[in-house]
């Protein structure tokens, strides 16, 4: 097992497996999230390639984008961020092997000794003491974002079933990466109003949520790597299940400020900015046809986005962090519909609201359910953390606006992110 790094933690026990069917649905969302959350690249790599860790063991991953002026490829992030001298900004010569991964006629590459590869990249990181490594282009509907690539020390370490494991993956990872870097570009958009005493709250509850959960890391980790130092040690059969019992406990806590954090980085405090609310529903569409395409077409789900380009729909807000919630409402749709259905995604204007609807037929709620539902960490699945519905809620709220829910059993579900309407607030 890879050991703690400190700013990240291990999430199972024993070894990467491929992915099943069943667990599927909740990797892609964490995908989401991080691709679609408050986060810089960086930090929200070294996550997502925690995530990859538990599919394909590996040492090193990074994340590399072709520069035309220079023939280059650029590492743009990697992980985990010490020990390497893989860094971001690091450049390596974009040869005739990475070009055909490039240009898409390749699906992977595999090497399994990087001392006897032609590549310039691999025999980079063969000078790192990366004896192995796997890769594959990120390919979006926009055209190629890059390339992933995963290193271990390791000779021979990539077989046939990471690279079935990772091409499984490869859409929902470019869609994650492709609007990270989108969302670090738009970094400096244009302010409009600030309401100061909330703002000046939520600021200082993130800040506190952060430090404390930057402290519990740091304890998390190091029981952990003991934890797992010992269990390595051969103990007697006993002791083994104690320090098993003890591990599984601190997954445990480490999800759970790993969820905190989450939470907090949905409430930090922004300043507003005029948002196309259609423009957004049609990114989510996009979204979700690339993540959960084969969720939706095998459970036969109709899924419907209506935009209206002639009626200006816009509201004050922060247009990630409305993709984010928007997403984590559709993804509770389509859990909601497991024998299929439908699923509409409206814009609407109301001055002086505006508002995003997501609908479904689905399982509904019952009165209870719908009172607790944007309850942070409350949920009625397995293997969820119960943060898609309070982070939405949250988003709203924090821009002046707030969530509504409608649901009964049986009947389905209709949820509303309402917002001050652009025009309204300038």
């Amino acid at each position: 097992m890879r050991p703690p790094q400190g700013c990240h933690l291990p999430m199972t026990v024993g070894a990467p497996r491929t992915p099943q069917p069943s667990d599927e649905p909740m990797l892609l969302e964490r995908m989401a999230r991080l691709g679609l959350g408050n986060w810089n690249l960086p930090h929200a790599f070294e996550l997502l390639a925690e995530e990859l860790w538990q599919w394909v063991e590996h040492d090193c991953a990074s994340f590399l984008t072709y520069r035309r002026d220079r023939r280059a490829l650029v590492v743009q992030a990697t992980a985990p961020s010490c020990g390497s001298r893989l860094v971001q900004g690091t450049q390596v010569p974009a040869d005739e092997p990475m070009w055909d991964l490039l240009n898409g006629s390749l699906s992977a590459a595999v090497c399994m000794d990087t001392i006897s590869s032609c590549s310039a990249l691999e025999r980079y990181l063969y000078e790192l003491n990366l004896r192995s490594c796997i890769t594959i282009p990120l390919q979006t509907e926009a055209g190629s974002l890059g390339l992933l690539n995963l290193s271990s020390r390791r000779r021979g370490r990539f077989q046939s079933d990471e690279r079935a494991a990772l091409q499984r993956l490869q859409q929902p990872l470019a869609v994650a990466l492709q609007h990270l870097t989108s969302n670090q570009q738009q970094s400096n958009s244009p302010r409009f109003f600030e309401r100061s005493a909330d703002l000046e709250r939520m600021r200082w509850l993130h800040e506190l949520t952060g430090g404390i959960s930057h402290r519990l890391n740091n304890v998390f980790a190091s029981v952990l790597g003991n934890a797992r130092l010992a269990l390595d040690a051969n103990p007697t059969e006993e002791v083994t299940q104690y320090l098993e019992r003890l591990y599984q406990e601190g997954l445990e806590g480490a999800r759970i400020v790993h969820a905190m954090q989450q939470f907090a980085s949905a409430q930090t405090p922004r300043n507003a900015e005029k948002v196309d609310l259609a423009a957004v529903i049609e990114s989510v569409a996009q979204i979700t046809n690339a993540l959960w395409r084969h969720q939706v077409q095998s459970r036969k789900i109709d899924f419907q986005c209506a935009t209206d380009h002639d009626v200006v729909c816009t509201a004050l807000a922060y247009a990630p962090e409305l993709r984010e919630a928007t997403v984590n409402l559709v993804f509770n749709a389509i859990q909601a519909l497991p024998e299929g259905g439908e699923i509409h995604l409206q814009a609407e204007s109301s001055p002086p609201w505006a508002a995003i609807t997501v609908r479904d037929n689905g399982v509904g709620m019952d009165q209870e359910t719908v009172r607790r539902c944007a309850t942070p960490f409350f949920t009625t699945r397995k293997n969820s953390d119960g943060l898609g519905m309070s982070i939405a809620a949250g988003v709203a709220r924090k821009y002046g606006g707030h969530m509504e829910v409608v649901s009964q059993p049986d009947k389905g579900t209709e949820v509303r992110l309402v917002l001050p309407a652009a025009d309204q607030g300038l």
